[in-house]
């Protein structure tokens, strides 16, 4: 699967797990040094460290932190499938427009401009889909008023 280009890149499943055991060590260390202080150095009680709780503190902050990692994972693989379907319909599109357009212009050269038109509006509205999509990757396709365009279909006639 692709990687996205945003600000935060798709994690591998190694990187969301060391990230989840870093966070659960954090939460590990953090406790025991708070025990440490308040039972050793403010309360001046010696004995043994409240383990248990803290163990469970620390499973429960890796599972969390790494299911938590895991959905934002499936978020941005379903986000790169979905635009990656958007650009193949877009393509494929543009593609069965143009031979319906070449083929009108071959067949009946006076329904050219009503089917151009309607082209050109299905044309607009993928663009618009994919400008709002994020997407900046788009086919050039010359448009019916370009002069360039006309000759090659006034050839190819």
């Amino acid at each position: 699967m692709k990687k996205t280009h945003s600000a935060r890149p798709i994690w591998s499943r190694a990187k969301i797990v060391l990230v989840s055991a870093g966070a659960a060590l954090t939460v590990l260390a953090g406790s025991l040094l708070t025990q440490w202080l308040i039972y050793d150095d403010w309360l001046h009680r010696t004995g043994p460290l409240r383990i248990v709780g803290t163990c469970i503190a620390t499973g429960l902050t890796f599972l969390f932190a790494l299911r938590w990692q895991y959905a934002i994972r499936e978020r941005q693989l379903e986000m790169v499938r979905r635009m990656e379907m958007i650009l193949s319909m877009n393509d494929r599109i543009r593609n069965a427009l143009q031979a319906i357009e070449c083929l009108t212009y071959v067949a009946q050269p006076e329904a050219t401009e009503a089917v151009r038109q309607s082209v050109d509006v299905i044309d607009s509205v993928l663009r618009e889909v994919l400008a709002d999509s994020g997407q900046t990757h788009e086919p050039a396709r010359p448009k019916a008023s370009d002069p360039a365009w006309q000759n090659t279909q006034s050839k190819s006639a």
